[in-house]
């Protein structure tokens, strides 16, 4: 089976999108964790890195698909359309991660529904993070309980991202399309 490789485009948002994650991830980390904070010190630099990061992302997203309309529209279409082979592939979750699992031939696609899953939980835990750090943000505008309760849905949904982006690192990594997996072992 052979897959349509990604285009420049392409690329350069995966790319972009994953160095603001990166960023936001490390900078929340020593803004959440006291000891941290404490080491790093320079919290005013770490908080103005975070908020630079997130306006980056923010605007990478709405920037991108403005320049690149029609191709960044046939990756949304692509990573949006489920067919039967998705469904299959939940249903043996487990030999993705084994190194187990086998692409069927007869159905050559660009991304599997692990990927398309993948995308799809990224992109609503990354709307959810930057919804709920406006409140943390201009904290002053809002009342303190939507504070604390924006605080707490920022810290899930950025545990769900760095878990979803250590699966994601470790699929391709290791995986069996992996840059080190079984099938990369014999190319």
């Amino acid at each position: 089976m052979t897959r349509t490789p990604a285009s420049a485009t392409e690329k350069a948002l995966h790319w972009s999108v994953a160095a603001a994650v990166l960023v936001l991830l490390v900078t929340g980390v020593v803004m959440y964790v006291p000891s941290l904070s404490q080491i790093v010190g320079q919290r005013f630099w770490v908080r103005t890195s975070h908020l630079v990061a997130a306006i980056v992302l923010v605007a990478v997203v709405l920037v991108m698909p403005a320049l690149r309309w029609g191709e960044l529209r046939r990756l949304e279409r692509e990573l949006s359309f489920w067919d039967r082979g998705d469904w299959d592939w939940f249903r043996r979750p487990w030999d993705v991660f084994l190194s187990s699992y086998q692409e069927p031939a007869s159905a050559p696609r660009r991304f599997n529904a692990g990927q398309k899953l993948l995308a799809a939980l990224v992109a609503s835990a990354l709307v959810l993070l930057v919804v709920s750090g406006v409140p943390m943000y201009w904290w002053w505008l809002f009342a303190g309980e939507v504070v604390q309760r924006a605080r707490d849905l920022h810290v899930l949904a950025s545990f769900a991202v760095t878990a979803l982006i250590a699966g994601h690192v470790y699929l391709a990594a290791l995986g069996p399309s992996g840059l080190l997996g079984k099938r990369a072992a014999k190319r």
